[in-house]
């Protein structure tokens, strides 16, 4: 779910990269729910940034200003002539590939099409999940292999992108920077998650014994959080239906923004729920068939141990590899007296 970061977008206009005060240019990629939302979420940021309200926006639009909040919502569509007049109203209309971007995002959220949950380059659309991760208040995720980037500490992400190809090592930095922020909901209780963990990802030594110990000791400490869940999905049970892949389901409240209230909201409008699912080749965004995935991870769920015996598979592996790196440290001791002790970091544990 979003553990690595897409390649940097090379059609990302300067100007939306270099002005600080630009936002970031997010992907085109995905449903056209997803495009209409990042296209409403885009302009909101333009606009704030260069601080013109809303009533102003509707004006020039001869629309109310309800209009207007829906559009950065992703309630309503933008026309793709209309980003002509929001590009002269933020400033960006010297900026001809921000432009033509936008125009698409406009135009693509109109269309469906048997490709179009799906991205069109090896570089997954990291910048779309993101946002919608911002705007989530749930996430019911399943993962198979690896802790999940919303639950990892810094030393046991870092260790993951060893696995990663150059390319994406490049970055390795920002992108850990960018994971380790994004933990922030969840510190705050801004954002709930009910992980459901394979025991795979539990048992499998990243990083070493040292730094997957204090990978498990935080998750020992985010189980105390009212907003977070944690269950481990035991080998013992065998195989379940669901398990082959991971994923991430998103649910959405009303989405408003609590500087600039809706004047006119909808309580019975909640935005459609996201299923995310990353690929090595492409990511999926599943918004037809989310109640399968609710399904399977209500099955998941039920199979999974409870989160209290949960903490206890966690809790006795933390002592496996306690043990472990205590024999590791008497045994280069007593072997190589001579050499100066290695980092913990670097000992490499391999699971029984």
């Amino acid at each position: 779910m979003g553990k690595y970061a897409a390649k940097p977008n090379s059609g990302t206009p300067e100007s939306a990269t270099t002005d600080p005060g630009s936002p970031p240019l997010g992907s085109s990629y995905g449903s056209p729910t997803v495009r209409r939302r990042r296209l409403g979420t885009q302009l909101r940021q333009y606009r704030k940034v260069r601080g013109i309200t809303v009533d102003d926006v509707a004006k020039q639009f001869d629309v109310t200003a309800s209009t207007i909040y829906r559009m950065e919502l992703g309630r309503v569509k933008v026309k793709a002539r209309d980003i002509e007049l929001f590009s002269k109203l933020y400033g960006f209309h010297d900026d001809p590939q921000l432009v033509r971007e936008l125009t698409s995002l406009a135009r693509d959220g109109s269309k469906r099409g048997w490709w179009a949950k799906y991205s069109d380059t090896i570089a997954p659309p990291y910048a779309t999940y993101i946002g919608l991760e911002e705007d989530a208040i749930k996430l019911s995720v399943y993962d198979g292999l690896i802790i999940n980037g919303l639950l990892q500490t810094n030393d046991y992400a870092r260790a993951s992108f060893d696995f990663v190809d150059a390319a994406s090592k490049e970055h390795m930095e920002k992108r850990i920077e960018l994971r380790m922020e994004r933990q922030e909901r969840i510190s705050k209780r801004e954002l709930q998650i009910w992980n459901v963990i394979d025991e795979a990802a539990i048992r499998r030594v990243v990083g070493g014994a040292a730094v997957m110990r204090r990978q498990l000791e935080k998750l020992v400490e985010l189980s105390d959080y009212p907003n977070v869940r944690i269950q481990v999905l035991p080998f013992a049970g065998g195989a379940y239906p669901g398990m082959l892949g991971s994923f991430t389901l998103m649910e959405f409240g009303a989405g408003e923004d609590p500087e600039e209230p809706d004047p006119e909201p909808d309580p019975t409008y909640r935005h459609p729920d996201v299923v995310y699912i990353e690929g090595h080749t492409g990511d999926v965004y599943e918004e037809e068939h989310t109640n399968r995935f609710k399904a399977v991870f209500e099955n998941l769920r039920v199979a999974a141990l409870s989160p209290t015996m949960s903490l206890e598979l966690i809790k006795s592996e933390i002592d496996r590899l306690g043990r472990l790196v205590d024999s590791r440290v008497m045994s280069w001791g007593r072997t190589r007296p001579s050499r100066a002790r290695p980092s913990l970091g670097n000992l490499n544990g391999h699971c029984a």
